[in-house]
């Protein structure tokens, strides 16, 4: 076997490949972060998701939850709204453009 055969660590080659196996590792991590699995098929947001999901502050969410205008799952403390009712909530406050 010749010399010119075999890479290095420091060959061309290797740092490429070692390149590439780090940015799909990247964007596998990032993908799991950005699509959690739901429970059920649903998906569960927190307080600050539906914030900016609604682009409302904190206080206006906490007046929707003490009106009854938004569902939402209080366990321990923790509060969380399932992705569909946010959506329903919308389509239920819909009003078509009459002109």
């Amino acid at each position: 076997m010749e010399d010119e055969d075999v890479l290095g660590k420091n060959s061309p080659e290797i740092k490429e490949l070692l390149a590439l196996v780090q940015e799909t590792e990247d964007n596998i991590e990032l993908s799991l972060k950005a699509n959690k699995p739901g429970l059920y098929g649903e998906h569960y947001l927190n307080n600050k998701q539906v914030c900016d999901l609604l682009h409302i502050s904190m206080r206006s969410l906490q007046d929707y939850r003490d009106k009854g205008r938004i569902a939402f799952y209080k366990l321990e403390g923790k509060i969380l709204y399932a992705e569909s009712d946010i959506y329903k909530m919308l389509e239920d406050n819909y009003y078509k453009a009459w002109q």
